[in-house]
């Protein structure tokens, strides 16, 4: 199953709750986008693109941007959002990029999707394919400390685990748990070596929308965001 079959089942709810929500408009977005940098005049992959939210803001910041994800609601509602500026498509990560060519895209974003793939190697080396040699793709995903305080266990432990996307919600996963070093191994493997590493801080909006999820990510970080290179 992908994550777009999953994330289908509840899109619509998904898509309005990450708007505004916590975690996704005042911490990883922020900080996904930060390390994207100065996008204006660039070609950006928005690979497992969702309901178009950060797609959306590499437009307004000037970039060119085309995508994908696997859900055919969440490109509907990214096309929607987009107005039609990007060229957006439903496509499986799982398979070849075979309708983007090589080294064509200055940058890639992977935006809380990378734990959701069993093999995280080839859809990394995928991506650095239709990258350019100066390119980077930036990416976050949930951060092994606050899987271990949540699931328990052993901190080393990798393997798939079921849950709820949401404490407050019905929205099934299946996503890989795993530690630090199993993640920047992949990284190497896949042909890449991180230029930058962010534990984010949550956005100061943060504290008066939402002061308890604020004062819980100032004590412990709940993503980590890359900024990758490819490896000459």
């Amino acid at each position: 199953m992908t994550s777009g079959d999953m994330y289908e089942r509840f899109a619509h709810e998904y898509a309005a709750h990450a708007e505004d929500s916590a975690y996704n408009a005042y911490y990883d977005r922020p900080a996904l986008l930060g390390l994207a940098g100065d996008v204006a005049g660039l070609t950006v992959f928005d690979a497992a693109c969702g309901p178009g939210l950060y797609a959306r803001e590499l437009l307004d910041r000037g970039a060119r941007v085309l995508g994908c994800d696997a859900s055919p609601t969440f490109v509907e509602l990214a096309r929607e959002r987009t107005g039609g500026r990007a060229d957006l498509r439903v496509h499986d990560l799982t398979k070849p990029l075979t309708w983007v060519e090589d080294g064509t895209a200055d940058l890639v974003v992977l935006a809380l999707a990378v734990h959701y793939f069993d093999d995280r190697v080839a859809l990394l080396r995928e991506l650095r394919r239709v990258l350019t040699p100066s390119g980077a793709l930036v990416l976050s995903t949930e951060h092994p400390m606050a899987t271990w305080l949540r699931l328990g266990g052993s901190y080393f432990t990798t393997e798939p685990v079921e849950e709820s996307l949401s404490a407050e919600h019905e929205w099934p996963i299946r996503a890989w748990r795993r530690p630090l070093t199993v993640t920047v191994a992949e990284f190497r493997e896949a042909g890449f070596y991180i230029d930058e590493l962010l534990e984010p801080r949550p956005a100061p909006e943060m504290a008066t929308r939402y002061p308890d999820d604020h004062a819980r990510l100032e004590q412990s970080p709940g993503f980590m965001a890359f900024r990758l290179r490819p490896l000459p």
